[in-house]
């Protein structure tokens, strides 16, 4: 399991993240288990940018949606 975060982290591959995530990870050693919770805190890292990202763009878009309603309002409004 721990090869498969690393592969998710490291592809930002955020529906295998989502898949490991409700998997119960066994550890055969205190390192294994270390390295485990250094890929989980990467991954949240990854989830958290993504997020921001995700936020940015969706405040563009409503940007633009108010820009175009405007416009198009603006257009309907003009006498002939």
């Amino acid at each position: 399991m721990l090869r498969e975060l690393k592969i998710a982290v490291i592809n930002k591959d955020f529906d295998k993240l989502k898949e490991l995530s409700f998997q119960t990870p066994e550890f055969s050693s205190l390192k294994e288990a270390k390295e485990y919770l250094a890929y989980i805190k990467e991954a949240i890292k990854l989830l958290n940018e993504e997020k921001l990202k995700l936020s940015k763009e969706m405040a563009e878009i409503r940007k633009l949606k108010k820009f175009y309603e405007k416009e198009n309002k603006d257009i309907l409004n003009i006498s002939l």
